[in-house]
């Protein structure tokens, strides 16, 4: 059996060592895109996100602003009916402001 030459089993350790490198940083590369499709997805996602979240804020917003609105008409409509004092009107205006945070800060479905 014939004794391999130690420069060609050198060399042959050296290419091993080259290709394996090679593997590496080519699984590298492959791994950095991999997570930036995934990134770039999350970040999608999260805008997304924010703008549901933006418009359900907005449809809030509109809904508590149409309430506020319907409450004001209708103690327009009691105080003129009525012949009240500063003070009732001013009780008056404390219990529907009450009543609209109240209903702004509460889960209660509209």
């Amino acid at each position: 059996m014939p004794v391999p030459e130690p420069d060609r089993t050198v060399a042959d350790a050296i290419d091993r060592v080259l290709e394996t490198e090679q593997a590496a940083a080519a699984a590298i590369l492959a791994a950095e895109e991999s997570a930036r499709t995934v990134i770039e997805a999350a970040r999608a996602t999260r805008r997304e996100v924010l703008e549901r979240a933006r418009q359900r804020v907005m449809r809030l917003h509109e809904r508590a602003e149409a309430r506020l609105a319907e409450r004001l008409a209708r103690l327009d409509v009691e105080i003129a009916g009525d012949d009240c004092s500063a003070a009732a009107s001013a009780d008056a205006a404390t219990g529907a402001l009450a009543a609209v945070a109240e209903r702004l800060t509460t889960d209660e479905p509209s």
